[in-house]
Parts: structure tokens; sequence; C-alpha cells
């Protein structure tokens, strides 16, 4: 029977209606037997086998588990591969390295870790133990102890049970630090300290499938869901909860404006497949009273669906229709750890330049270089920073991609030089088509001609099996306002609105260029044909066209439509048609074969970003500086070569209610640049601009988040105006004075209100660079999840859960409460939870000059606290329309907010060093845009085996060379009562203990020195040592010395600040070194 349209099993089906019919799938129930490899290794054993085993089931289907590290495990299950040579060592371009192999013994070479794995049989001959002695993966303190196995350590443990057949899998665990821990010198204390817990297991259905021809695999893995189990991360889906409620969830690349075309709800509806699909959860709490975090992530490029809890509480259901089940788990203590064992095999991001960091704007609709360079005189002339400029694709000609409309932008590197003096970086949307515009054989657009020439482009090669065959039979399926519908490609009123007259039979698998289009909204966009971006050798191609807009000043990417987003007439779910035969860009392939591109849907769009970044780091103009791509969705490891931003979203309450779990949820995955657009993109239905309410809000409480851009669309009718003409509310409000009784105020407020948070981001860039700086080293995130920074706070899983789809903190010690909802709901006034067990200061830094306020009272960690954060244009209240908190002992680098980052000024920075607990805080310092500032030793710049075999000099950047400062600050906190009473001393270990009577260091020193940081920073730091109210500073003593016991510096005390206020000169070298000592005299 020949299929076509809605009846094409070839194509996205709902997660809902899958699982409906999975009931009816079947799968092995027994072990019949069990390969591993011998030992020692033989040359014939299959090289999977190398610390895994292989499972020979019941129905001749085989499974693959395989350790890659000591707590981290691989499940690989394809019911049509019939033996071993199916399952290979390569893999596929997500990871990090081409082989498996090379990865594990690489990552070993890196940790110093000596471990190995055998097999055994339960006595009772019941169920295998994929183990070193008696079941266990053990680590050993040396290559000889591996070797002789002696002195193991125990990890983990993998039982499998014969019939019917499941997994269940074990490790030792540590019990979480109590928050009020009991004497260890009690006589009588006997506490469990350790003990063996099930961490990951599957039901007595593990595996259920049913093949249909001719290419459907349909397998459904099933998991065990512990009943006190929390689950979060599930990346760009994560926006509604932090903690995942009962849904189904489909990844699937998807150009889902407004998230509402599969089910026509909106941003609230876990179930829309997104932009960007990184299928990768995380399970906290299915073992209270222990250290435990398991992490899941799916390695499929096609369509992954999720019955998260939906159909059966206690269980998770993964799915993949396409391809094989390829699951990577990983168990580790806290997320931390397993945020930095997920980034061991994904890898972590390069180092972006600093103005990253900084403000942006973009819009759909700066038509012209007069509209960008308004844009960039309102926002100096109202003193809100601003760093970089996006122009949309107005800025072609002909929306023919890598060119320059030359009416329009007649200038454009003059343009850009002054655009680039007064601080602005400007870059362009790049998306992955090539116009015909003009024609076929237009010879005025060289990357058309010269693709055209080297066949560079996908062609229309259809796989057919299954269908008629037939061109007259073809339809395109895609879902619209929650409805599945069918597009005729032969009709052309079903086609876009600019006109594209081609014959769509004659095209149809003639293996000449495959002919698409893009839709820009309207009558707007262009037919054209598409790189073939899994090819290295286009993508190298890809790359080189760049030079051309680089030499004209652009500074870095903005990457659009990269599913690639294809009009609806042209392919199916807004992308390729599912049968296109695309390159498969296959390590194993000893050349490059093809696949539908149903089976590797979110490989080209992977690779969009992956071919622009290599291509930018290897321009001539771009020789030792850093590149950097925002982009709008890939698949897992794209945070490699891009940032990403989260898609069309609108301007309403729900886009903005989800946007910081977003955020927090990708962060999981080591992405270091990430967010929604500020205000939102689309209108809410016929408003003309962004409620001020909203704006005012998304501004406050987004100011410390990732990736900081207003995007509106203008054109085609959209908006008027959204804060990239700050004063266009107060002139709106000027010319409609029927509205100022009501909501004058309000619109007043706009301008002042955003500038400050702008201001205040920009005053705490260091802040934010320091943890992005870090990212590169451990992959942890900028902003970071309260579930993240305070592991001993239970109550997140149960009555504070809700405070964890907004609240983040950035690195450790700053918290940020954002407003959620309108003025109209509790006129401002909201309930912010701050974590247990540490005390917290409201942040009292400000923007015009001086050091701050004097601290308010410390309150107490697990306080719900009623905060007054109405929204006014009063200067002394805009501090607190979003709350913000300090956690005792913080310590925060704060320098003058300037108009943009790098405007060659020395800008001194101030550390601002909070009461209450030991810290110790990294700043690094660099120059902010070269590659020669990275840390050479990191395995993403200098390490040829984790690296890609193609275009290797793309991917290991051996410009790396340690030119940067690390800044060690570090703050020690001795009470008088510590040598008196021992047990205090495990009190301030757990972060309680603080008294009146303390003395405090701080010690600055370089632990890495190979950048000269005065010309940034100038000659001296100055370190503000605040203290509680109430402390008598009359009593305290203060003294400054370097590492030899000279006396430095200088100070003063602040009394009405209750602050000490500290000069020093800037630490050369690493041997030079500050210590303060303020020390309470009175006792």
């Amino acid at each position: 029977m020949s299929v076509s349209g809605l009846d094409d099993p070839l194509n996205f089906i709902r997660a809902e209606d899958f699982f409906a019919s999975a009931q009816r799938f079947t799968g092995p129930t027994k072990i019949k037997k069990v390969q591993i490899s011998s030992n020692p290794r033989r040359p014939t054993d299959p090289i999977i086998l190398e610390r895994g085993i292989a499972l020979l089931f019941d129905d001749r289907t085989i499974c693959v588990i395989q350790f890659i590290r000591p707590t981290l495990w691989r499940v690989r299950y394809d019911p049509t591969v019939k033996n071993l040579n199916g399952y290979r060592d390569e893999n596929t371009r997500t990871i990090v390295q081409d082989y498996m192999s090379r990865l594990t013994h690489q990552l070993d070479l890196e940790e110093s870790c000596y471990w190995n794995t055998t097999l055994s049989m339960s006595g009772d001959g019941k169920h295998y133990i994929f183990s070193v002695n008696n079941s266990l993966s053990v680590r050993y303190n040396s290559p000889e102890d591996l070797m002789a196995s002696r002195n193991g350590k125990v990890i983990t443990m993998i039982y499998l049970y014969k019939h019917p057949f499941r997994i269940q899998v074990v490790r030792r665990l540590h019990a979480a630090p109590d928050i009020y821990p009991i004497p260890a010198s009690h006589p009588t204390l006997s506490v469990v300290r350790e003990a063996e817990k099930v961490v990951w297991q599957t039901s007595e259905k593990t595996f259920r499938w049913k093949f249909e021809e001719p290419l459907v695999k349909n397998i459904v893995l099933d998991v065990v869901k512990a009943g006190p189990g929390e689950f979060l991360g599930f990346g760009e889906q994560g926006g509604k909860n932090f903690l995942k409620k009962p849904s189904f969830m489909n990844y699937y690349n998807f150009d889902n404006m407004l998230y509402n075309q599969t089910y026509n709800v909106g941003a609230l509806d876990n179930r829309e497949p997104l932009y960007h699909s990184d299928p990768y959860f995380l399970d906290v709490n299915s073992n209270p009273s222990y250290q435990n975090v398991t992490a899941t992530f799916i390695d499929n490029y096609s369509q992954v669906c999720i019955d998260f809890a939906k159909t059966n509480a206690g269980r998770i259901k993964l799915a993949t229709r396409f391809g094989g089940m390829d699951v990577y788990l990983m168990s580790a203590k806290d997320i931390p750890e397993v945020v930095k064992l997920y980034t061991s095999i994904l890898g972590r991001p390069r180092l972006k330049p600093k103005y990253v960091l900084g403000h942006h704007q973009g819009c759909y609709g700066y038509m012209n270089q007069h509209d960008i360079e308004q844009a960039a005189q309102s926002y100096r002339a109202h003193e809100i920073p601003l760093d970089g400029i996006h122009i949309d694709v107005d800025f072609q000609n002909q929306y023919r991609t890598f060119t320059i409309d030359p009416v329009a932008f007649p200038n454009p590197k003059e343009m850009f030089e002054g655009l680039r003096h007064r601080g602005f970086k400007c870059c362009t949307n790049i998306t992955p088509i090539i116009s015909l515009n003009g024609g076929p054989d237009n010879n005025d657009y060289p990357t058309l001609k010269e693709g055209l020439a080297k066949n560079y482009f996908v062609t229309d090669d259809r796989y057919t099996q299954g269908t008629s065959g037939k061109a007259s039979d073809v339809k395109y399926v895609c879902y619209s306002g929650g409805s599945k519908v069918t597009i005729d490609p032969k009709d052309v009123h079903q086609r876009p609105g600019f006109g594209d007259d081609y014959n769509f039979e004659q095209t149809w698998n003639s293996k000449n260029p495959y002919h698409g289009g893009v839709s820009y909204g309207g009558d707007l966009g262009a037919a054209g044909y598409y790189p073939d971006l899994n090819d290295p050798v286009v993508r190298k191609w890809w790359g080189e066209q760049y030079a051309y807009l680089f030499d004209q000043g652009l500074e870095f990417v903005w990457q659009d439509m990269t599913t690639p987003s294809i009009a609806t007439a042209y392919g199916d779910m807004k992308g390729f048609p599912s049968r296109l035969n695309l390159t498969s860009d296959a390590i194993c392939a000893t050349k490059l074969k093809k696949q539908p591109a149903i089976e590797i849907w979110a490989l080209y769009s992977y690779n969009l970003h992956k071919a622009t970044f290599q291509g930018l780091n290897n321009l001539p103009s771009r020789r030792n500086k850093r590149n950097f791509i925002i982009g709008r969705g890939s698949f897992a490891g794209m945070h490699r070569y891009s940032g990403l931003w989260t898609g069309d979203n609108g301007s309403t309450w729900d886009f903005w209610k989800i946007s910081i779990s977003q955020v927090l949820s990708l962060g999981l995955s080591g992405v270091s640049i990430v967010g929604s657009d500020i205000g939102g993109f689309m209108p809410n239905g016929n408003e003309k601009f962004c409620d001020p309410d909203l704006l005012i809000r998304w501004y406050s409480g987004a100011f410390l988040l990732p990736w900081f851009r207003n995007h509106y669309v203008k054109k085609n009718g959209g908006k008027l105006f959204q804060a990239c003409e700050p004063y266009a509310y107060t002139d709106f409000i000027n010319k409609h004075p029927e509205l100022e009784r009501e909501q004058g105020w309000l619109y007043r407020s706009v301008e002042v209100v955003c500038r400050y948070y702008v201001k205040l981001r920009y005053s705490l860039i260091q802040l934010l660079y320091d943890a992005m700086f870090e990212n590169q080293i451990n992959g942890l995130p900028i902003a970071r999840s309260m579930l993240m920074t305070d592991t001993l706070d239970a109550s997140f899983y149960n009555e504070c859960q809700d405070f964890l789809d907004s609240q983040y903190l950035v690195r450790r010690d700053l918290l940020i409460a954002p407003i959620m909802d309108s003025h109209t709901l509790n006129h401002g006034h909201t309930v912010v939870y701050l974590p247990a067990p540490n005390k917290w200061y409201t942040f009292n830094l400000r923007i015009d000059g001086s050091l701050g306020v004097a601290l308010e009272p410390a309150i107490e960690g697990g306080t719900m606290l009623d905060f007054d954060a109405h929204i006014s244009s009063e200067i002394s209240h805009i501090p607190y329309i979003t709350p913000i908190f300090i956690r005792e002992g913080g310590i925060i680098p704060q320098v003058e907010p300037r108009q943009y980052i790098g405007d060659g000024k020395i800008n001194p920075i101030t550390i601002h060093v909070y009461p209450g607990r030991d810290n110790t805080y990294e700043m690094y310092l660099d120059d902010g845009v070269s590659r020669s500032s990275a840390p050479s030793i990191l395995p993403q710049y200098a390490s040829p085996v984790m690296v890609e075999d193609d275009f290797d000099e793309g991917d290991c950047d051996i410009t790396a060379n340690d030119e940067y400062r690390e800044v060690s600050i570090k703050q020690v906190i001795l009470s008088r009562h510590a040598s008196i009473l021992p047990f205090y001393k495990i009190l301030i270990l757990y972060d309680l203990q603080i008294t009146n009577g303390s003395s405090r260091t701080v010690t600055i020193h370089n632990k890495h020195d190979q950048y000269d940081a005065r010309p940034d920073v100038g000659d001296t730091y100055t370190i503000v040592i605040w203290h509680d109210q109430g402390t008598d500073l009359k009593h305290y003593s203060v003294s400054i010395k370097d590492q030899k016991g000279g006396y430095i510096g200088q100070y003063r005390t602040d009394y009405r600040l209750a602050a000490t206020i500290i000069t020093i000169p800037v630490p050369e070298g690493t041997k030079d070194k500050a210590i303060i000592e303020v020390a309470n005299i009175a006792f």
C-alpha cells in the first residue's frame, strides 16, 4: 500500500497518539545469553564490549550496556540489529569525540581515573551482576592497583534480571549532611552515613517495540519513577514548571511561533515541540536523605517522545521512533557534579566575548541605515547602556544570504565603523537558504553561482519505499492552530505570497538541487536552495562565505530559521520533506551516505551552527578574536558552538512566566548564553507595543540572566516600539492624556526603571563574566537554580517548590526573585523564599557612584518574606522593584556602569565582602575579546583526541594561551567562641554560626597571572568589608599586609554605612598577596 500525507508513517506524530498505539507493542522478556569481552581483551573482541556487555534476548534482539565513566553508563537497543557489528564505537556528532573508546581513555587520563568492570552471576542464578568484585564498577588508586585488582573502591552496580528481564542500578550513597548535625562527640551516636540504594531501574517491560516498514522502529524504554522523586531539566521544554509535572512531551525541532502550533494552547503547554531539542533530565530526591542525582540523556536526532508519569504515575516512558534507543545515564552526589559529568561527554563552550553579556537590541523592521543610527542615537541620548545591535534580513539584498542591500545600506563599512566607535557591535540574521531571487542563473550572486558549480546544495533525492513513487501523490504535513493539515506542493495557491511558480513535479526526485523557500511573514521571503551542511566540505565553504560581511565590520552572527525553517508548501513540519534524503554525516561511513531527513531531523541545524563557528574562527579577519553566534535552536551539544535564544515568543505574561525556568533548565545542559526575547517578539493580539507593566517586570526580573536582548517585530503591522526607543512610552502617554489619570505613572516609569536595571547589570558585569569564564572550566551555568546552589534545603521538594519556577542565582551568592504577575494582582507585593540554612541580606549596592547603603538586618534562611516590590519611578524605591538578596559571606565585584563594555577607559573594581561565613570567590580578568585569553589546558582548546576528526582546526583552538588573570578572594571568619566550644566548628562548617566579636581575614592573591589588568582596572582594588547593623566599629582594628608581613594599602571606616573601606595595590604575579584582617579588639 502506498502512503502520502497524513497516512505516511515517516512523519511527526503527537506523543499521546504514539503512546496510545504503543500499548500494543511487544518486546523481550528473557535474557538468553550474555557476551563480554575477554580478560585480557583480544583484538577480535568487539570494541563496544570494552567495559561493556551484550545481552541477547528471547526475541533475538540485542542490547548493549557499557560504562563510559564509573558512574556514567550507556544503554543501547535497536531491534533491527541482529549481531554485534550493528553496534559500533563511533559516536553521533552530539558527543564531543568521534569514538567512544578514545573518549573514555582520554577522560581517564585527564581525571587520573583507574577503573574496570567484570561480570558475575548471582548465587541463585536469577540475575547477572555487571561489575568488578561482586557486581561493582570499581575505581582504583593507581594503574598498578588496577592491574592487580586491589584497593578498589566500590562505585556502581548493575543488576540484570534474567526473567522477566529488567535492569536495576545500585550505588553506595552518602547520607546528606544535616543542617543541624549531632555533635560528633555524642557518646551514643550511631548514624548510618552510607547505604546501598537504587538510583535507576526499569520495569519488567524494559523494552517494547514495533517495526513498521520501511524505517519506523518505535522503541519504548520503560523506566520506574520513584515516588518521592522530582524531575527537572528537559531543555527548552522545561519552562512551565522547573520541577516537571506529569505530561507528554515531544522533542522535534519545529518553527513553533508563539508555542501554539501543535496543540493551540500556548506557552504553558509542556507538550509543544519547540525550536531546540535537548532530551535531557535529572532525577532528584528519589532517595531522600541521601546524596544522589541521576540524569538521563537520549541521543537521537529524530523525534523523541516522553510520557512523564502521564499514563502511569510510577513510570517514565521514553520513546524513539526512528533510529535506535541510545540512552546515557549518569549518577552523582548533586546537580553540579551531574552537570560536570554530562558536559564531560557533550563538551563545554569556548570563551565568548565579554560584550555578549551586555544589553542587546534587535528589531525585525530596521529597514535602512537611518533606522539603525536612530536606535543607536536614542540609546546613547537616554543613557541606557547597549552593546549589541541586531539587524534582521532587511539588511540583505533581495533576501540573499551573505549580501547587503546597496540602497538601504549604501555605506556598510562606514556605518559599522561609526557604530563600533560608539561601542555598538553588530550582527545580522543569517538563514541557511541561498535565494533564487533573480533566478537560478543569477550571476551577480557569487554564493549561488559557486554552490551550483560545485554541487554544494542539498539535492532532491527522495526515499520512496512504501509510496507510489509519483510526484503527483506527494502531500506535506504540518500542524497549525492545533490541527494537523496537509499541503499540496503542486498547488501554487498554497505557496507563500512572494510568488514562486516552479514546477514541483519536474524538480521532485530529480537529483537536482532541492527547491525550497523561506517565509518572513506576509508576502516576504524567497525561494532557494539549501547548502548540504552535513558534508564537511560544504561546511568549510559555508564558513568562508562570511568573509565579506566581517570585512565590512560585522562582529557576530544571528543564526535564524535553523531547523531549517521552511515554508509549509516546501516540506513537512515547516522543515525539509521527511522523505528527502540528506547526507548523514555519519562517522562510520567510508563515503557520505544518505538518510531520510526524518531520521536525522536535528542534525542539519546542529551542523549549521558548527559550520558557522568553525568558519568564523578560520577567517583571516578574525585571527585571535573570539566569535559568537546566537542561534534559535538545534540539538544537544550545540552549546559548543553557539548561544541559544528560545524562539519567537510573545508579549504575554505567560511567556514571561516560563522564561526563567527555560533558562535554568537549559543551563543544566551546560549552555552558557541563553535567554528569551525581552518584552516578547510578537505582539499580544492587536496590541501595538508591550504592556508597560510587563516590560518593566521583564527588564527588571531578567536583568541578570545570561542573554539580555530586547527583540520585537515592527514590520508587517507589528509593534510601534519596544523600549528600543525608551522615551516612546513617555511620548505615547503625552499624546494620550485620556490615559494619564490611571496609567500615566506606569508609562512614565518604563524608561527610568529599565535604565536603572540595565545599568545595574553593567555594574555587575564582572560577576557575570566570572560565571561565564567558569562555565568553560566546569560546565556550570551563569544563572543557577536554587536546587543547584542550596542542596541542603529539602523544602524545595514540598512547600517551597513553586519558588524554583522564578527565583535564580548568579554563581552562588546573589539571589534574584523576579515578579511574574501584573501590578493589578497584589499591587506589586510578593513573597520571596530565602533558602536555608544561610542568612541573607537585602541587596544594598547602588549605581549612583556610592558604595551602597547600610546593611539591613540579616534574614534567617528558610524565611518566606513579604516584599513590597510595587512599580514606581521614585529613585529611592526603584532598587526594590525586583527583590535581590546577597548570601551571608557573599563576595560581589562591582564596577562603574558604562554605556558599553570595553570602552577603553580604566574601570576600577570594588570588591564587596559580606559578614557571616567563610567563602572563596574566583575572579577572572582578561581583555574580553582575544581567544588567546583562554586556559590552554582545557580539552576544548588543547586536546587533539577530544575533538571531532573532521575539520580539527575548527574544533581545537591552539590560539588559547592562558592570557588571563585568576584572582582568588578568600574570607575566613574566626569566632571568639571557636576555641572554647569545639562543636561550634561543625556549625561553622555548615555555614551557620556567626557571632559578634569575630575577626575576619580577607586574602587576595593571583592564582594565575599572564595578563596585565592595570589598563582595565587601574592600580588599586577597593575592598568594602560590610558589617552587621549594631557592630561597634570603634572597637575594631584593621591590618593590611603583604605576603612578607609588610604594611600596604590604606583604610577608612564609614560608621554610617557600617563598612570598612580598604584600598590596596593590585597584586601582580602569583607571589604578591594582600592579607586584610578586621578584628574586634574588645575581647
